[in-house]
């Protein structure tokens, strides 16, 4: 089983966004409703997901720190880089 952590929050919304852009950088979170507001966060299992979400975070990187005025979108298993809206 993957390591586990818990992230406290101090509301419901901020878990909520927290959620997904932790999921959108190949974690996997999940919202625990109790007394406190908390997250639950893990490696995403599947590797290929977890390898797609990095590299795309790495290119996004890159074309900002460079200004370049292009986009990462996941197609077919992988990622394309391409001006916005194509």
């Amino acid at each position: 089983m993957s390591e586990t952590i818990t992230v406290d929050v101090p509301r419901m919304s901020l878990g909520n966004e927290l959620t997904a852009a932790l999921c959108a950088r190949g974690l996997h979170a999940e919202l625990v409703e109790g007394e406190d507001c908390a997250l639950h966060v893990r490696f995403a299992d599947d590797e290929r997901e977890r390898l797609l979400d990095v590299a795309t975070h790495a290119i996004e990187a890159f074309l900002a720190e460079q200004s370049l005025p292009l986009v990462v979108q996941r197609a077919d298993g992988g990622c394309v880089v391409g001006p916005p809206g194509d």
